[in-house]
Parts: structure tokens; sequence; C-alpha cells
């Protein structure tokens, strides 16, 4: 790992490490759906941090696993959003929500293909 790297991942493990505690203070001051909505930003900047601090370290593998647990985190909040966002559209009969949330599905349909099915 290089100089620029190394700096890069400090870097990454103060901001990720700040927001850690940022949302930590947010979690337990907040009531229960409040908590729901903080929780996968707690676990993202959680794995941020661990595959930063283990790429410092040139532990490559390690790093893999919690680069995955970020993008499980990231993607279930996103599929979460859009499954309530389709709810509510099919509730109040709002169908141009709809149309709006099928787009995203689509445009996130390759997202998820390259973040957990790219074989390179």
């Amino acid at each position: 790992m290089n100089n620029m790297n190394k700096i890069f991942s400090i870097r990454q493990i103060i901001v990720s490490f700040s927001a850690f505690l940022i949302l930590l203070w947010a979690f337990f001051e907040n009531k229960f759906v409040v908590k729901i909505i903080i929780t996968p930003f707690l676990i993202c900047s959680i794995a941020i941090f661990f595959e930063n601090l283990f790429l410092l370290f040139n532990n490559k593998k390690i790093s893999n696993i919690f680069k995955y647990i970020f993008r499980i985190s990231f993607f279930v909040y996103v599929i979460g959003f859009l499954i309530y966002a389709t709810y509510y559209a099919i509730v109040n009969k709002s169908y141009s929500l709809l149309i709006i949330v099928g787009i995203f599905i689509l445009g996130g349909i390759p997202f998820f293909k390259k973040a957990f099915f790219n074989n390179k």
C-alpha cells in the first residue's frame, strides 16, 4: 500500500469514526422509529471504519468482509425505503409515485448486480 492510499485510509477511519460517534449519540437520544432509521447508517460507519483499518494493515481478506457488510446494510436500507414508498403509494393511490419507485428499482438493479455479482 503506497502513502496516498494510507493517507486516504486514515482519513476514512477518522471520518467514519466521527460519524459513528454522532450517530451513536443520536441513536440513544431518540425514539424507536428514529432508531430504525439510524441503525443502517451506524452499521455502514462501523463497516467503513473496520474496512479501512484492516486495509491499512494489509489484510485485504477481512477488509473485503467489511466491504460486503457495508453493501448489504446499504441495500437493505434502500430496498426497505422502496418497499415503504410502494406501500405508501398504493395505500394513498398515488400512482405517479409508483412510477418513480419503479424507475428507482430498475435503476438500482445494475448497482446491485455490480456490488454483489461482479466477477472481476
